[in-house]
């Protein structure tokens, strides 16, 4: 799938290169479980939000983190107005694939082909048949990378673009987590994603992270950049 075309769909596009995001590594902690890992420092106030419900286990029904998302996002939409919106995506994701590759081909997912061993054993033909479905199903979940250089902070490295507010949801139908860093063209605030995270770090100033701590809906908690993230990673 181009990625392009999953953006322009959502009004977004892949940034030409690191430069929206190269002010946030100096302001950063190292790769850590930390708000300040996840945040960059200097932000008035910080907030820790549950991306998933209070009491859900690792091992249950999996939850759409994205719903916690979007509900931030909601409210922080009277901070943003109608100004860009930047987000970066974690370059390790597998159903990520190089630009130019065949996503049907290319590492990080792959296909396996198996039977009912009690069963009659399926022939070559139906194998292949059998592959080359599984293959295409797989290519139609997959992501093409972006041809431009990613943002390089502590020990990972972020793939970028830009658009309004709601784009920061663009690639809620594919396999892997949501952006790692979202943030407005002024900077005003900042979303931290961690992989693997069940929690969501924000900064901002003082009265956004008032308004985020009133939504009930939120469930959010105030924090300080040394507080650590509930992160499975």
């Amino acid at each position: 799938m181009s990625g392009s075309e999953v953006l322009r769909r959502a009004g977004a596009r892949w940034d030409d290169g690191p430069g929206a995001g190269e002010w946030i590594a100096p302001l950063l902690g190292e790769l850590g479980a930390s708000v300040g890992d996840a945040v960059p420092l200097g932000y008035e106030a910080y907030a820790v939000v549950p991306l998933f419900p209070q009491g859900a286990e690792h091992d249950d029904e999996p939850v759409d983190g994205y719903v916690a998302l979007a509900r931030l996002l909601d409210a922080l939409a009277p901070a943003t107005g109608d100004q860009p919106v930047h987000c970066g995506l974690w370059e390790g994701f597998g159903f990520l694939f190089d630009h130019g590759a065949d996503p049907r081909h290319a590492p990080g997912m792959g296909v396996g082909i198996g039977w009912d061993p009690a069963g009659p054993v399926p022939d070559a033909a139906e194998i292949a048949r059998a592959r080359a479905e599984g293959e295409e199903a797989m290519a139609a979940r997959r992501l093409e990378r972006p041809a431009a250089e990613p943002l390089d902070l502590p020990h990972r490295a972020y793939h970028l673009w830009t658009g309004p507010l709601r784009a920061a949801l663009a690639l809620r139908d594919l396999p892997g987590d949501a952006p790692s860093l979202i943030w407005p063209e002024d900077r005003s605030w900042f979303v931290g994603v961690p992989i693997y995270t069940r929690e969501v770090a924000v900064g901002a100033s003082g009265a956004v992270v008032d308004a985020l701590l009133a939504d009930r809906g939120l469930d959010a908690r105030r924090a300080v950049p040394g507080d650590v993230l509930d992160i499975d990673d």
